[in-house]
């Protein structure tokens, strides 16, 4: 690996093959073949291996990492907040408390969770991504100024203030296909029932079945009025949930895989795929 300097500790050395998302939540749907990695006017690709930067950390900013890494895949898959967490069942276990909705919405409580640490392993996914030359992550962009704050944050494994891009979970309650996706920058409506209503900008992540709202501005009368769906804000994390099959990380996938049988059936017949139905 190339000499350099390390962007998240500032030390000089080698640097380091460094996953963006961790590998062990950003896999192919069989680990004998590989996978197709698209994107919007992104012809389909072959991949063996999820995102990774050779050129963002040496051993000890990726020693930082891999400990918040470790423990957040530990934590999500014991909370089962993540679909490599539920074993053979296809569906969130019966711990979700559904709210009576046309189209299967529900919520759960999660006790006992580290919220502050789990806020810090989100806020190094979106540190990541933001100083990452990687084109997947091109729509992840920070004035430099947050991305100094940041660093320190995840440096100093100090998630305050607390208010500074907080954290919404949502959490798909039943398996559907395994795929990744990069994040993405958009709108989030403040009030889903409202048509053309107010929005918040955010930053969308998407892994083995769960998706990170990081919003990018929110007031702190805002922040209180979400409460426990903030992570870290409260002992307890309350998280949304949504069956794939009514879901948005389902269309986009459909539409994904349309485009990419349209524009580039060649490329896409080459690598093992599969159907969002």
């Amino acid at each position: 690996m190339a000499n350099g300097t390390c962007k998240l500790t500032g030390d000089k050395g080698p640097f380091v093959k460094s996953h963006i998302i961790p590998k062990a939540l950003t896999y192919g749907a069989n680990n004998q073949f590989p996978f197709a990695q698209a994107g919007r006017d992104i012809a389909p690709i072959k991949r063996w291996d999820s995102w990774y930067d050779k050129r963002m950390v040496t051993q000890a900013g990726e020693t930082i990492l891999e400990a918040y890494d470790d423990w957040a895949i530990r934590e999500l898959r014991s909370s089962k907040l993540v679909w490599s967490g539920w074993g053979k069942s296809k569906t969130l276990p019966a711990e979700v408390m559904k709210i009576p909705d046309s189209d299967g919405w529900g919520v759960r409580k999660i006790k006992g969770i580290d919220g502050r640490r789990l806020r810090l392993f989100f806020l190094s996914l979106l540190w990541r991504a933001a100083v990452s030359e990687m084109v997947e992550f091109k729509k992840v962009r920070l004035h430099a100024s947050d991305v100094r704050r940041l660093r320190k944050m995840v440096c100093d494994g100090d998630p305050n203030p607390s208010g500074r891009f907080p954290i919404v979970l949502v959490q798909l309650s039943t398996v559907g296909p395994i795929h990744n996706l990069a994040p993405l920058e958009q709108r989030k409506p403040k009030h889903p029932w409202l048509n053309n209503g107010p929005s918040y900008p955010i930053f969308r992540f998407y892994f083995d079945g769960l998706i990170a709202h990081i919003h990018k501005e929110i007031s702190e009368k805002e922040v209180k009025g979400l409460g426990s769906m903030i992570v870290g804000r409260q002992e307890d994390l309350t998280v949304s949930t949504v069956p794939f099959e009514t879901s948005w990380q389902r269309e986009n996938l459909s539409e994904l895989i349309r485009e990419a049988e349209t524009r580039w059936p060649e490329k896409l017949a080459k690598i093992p795929g599969f159907s969002p139905k």
